[in-house]
């Protein structure tokens, strides 16, 4: 959605889908603005090797469809590695894991896929927020069926952009303002104000501390929007 038909501190619209794939009821399409995330979260028996007795583990992927953006991109294989969706999928990863305690699920892996089937910027905070939604859904089929004695989840994390484009702060930056933004970082939380990392950077040289905090804080309320948005389709940690 064009900026002109929001103000610089709101984020763009959000629409969920669930059960998207047969089958599959923790499959979401998540879209906001001009950017479409297929994000897809199973679970697994069985952990890493080299993980201790009596913990679960939980890793994400990353990808963007040849399409989803012009030109086609050339698919990814391993005599091909994509730097960037590396990089990206270890941040979800982190977000993932840091909204769950291992040890609720001893023995079983959690599996997140994100493929990005548009991109218009903010693929890697949809990413984490669409993982948060198949999270949910995930966890609630699971407790249902008794594979889960307790909510895995310690924290809903959530992932907001934020960033200095033509002089301005604004949050939730589409792909033109990414590209021409003179500072931009992407903050991974909660809505309740927790912190879970920040990633980002100048493009035009050292800025003042105090513009990076109004950048972090301008990403923590475009958090809170989100999670408004998106109150109805993440179901709350059972105590």
């Amino acid at each position: 959605m064009p900026r002109e038909n929001r103000s610089n501190d709101a984020p763009r619209p959000i629409e969920v889908s669930t059960a998207v794939i047969p089958e599959i009821e923790a499959s979401v399409q998540y879209r906001c603005g001009g950017t479409t995330i297929l994000c897809v979260a199973t679970l697994e028996e069985g952990t890493p090797k080299w993980m201790a007795p009596g913990q679960g583990w939980a890793t994400a992927d990353y990808q963007m469809m040849p399409y989803s953006v012009a030109p086609r991109l050339d698919r990814v294989n391993k005599s091909t590695p994509d730097g960037r969706a590396i990089e990206i999928r270890r941040l979800v990863g982190r977000a993932l894991r840091a909204g769950l305690d291992l040890s609720l699920m001893p023995g079983y892996t959690i599996r997140v896929d994100c493929d990005v089937l548009h991109a218009d910027g903010g693929t890697r905070t949809a990413s984490i927020n669409a993982t948060t939604v198949a999270l949910s859904l995930l966890v609630e089929q699971h407790l249902a069926g008794g594979i889960f004695a307790t909510d895995p989840r310690r924290a809903l994390i959530l992932a907001m952009s934020a960033g200095v484009y033509q002089n301005s702060l604004i949050v939730d930056l589409d792909y033109q303002e990414d590209s021409g933004a003179t500072l931009d970082l992407n903050l991974i939380g909660t809505a309740t104000g927790e912190v879970v990392e920040v990633v980002g950077g100048c493009e035009n040289g050292p800025v003042a501390m105090e513009v990076l905090q109004e950048v972090i804080e301008a990403a923590r309320g475009g958090i809170v929007q989100v999670g408004e948005q998106l109150s109805d389709r993440i179901a709350p940690i059972r105590p």
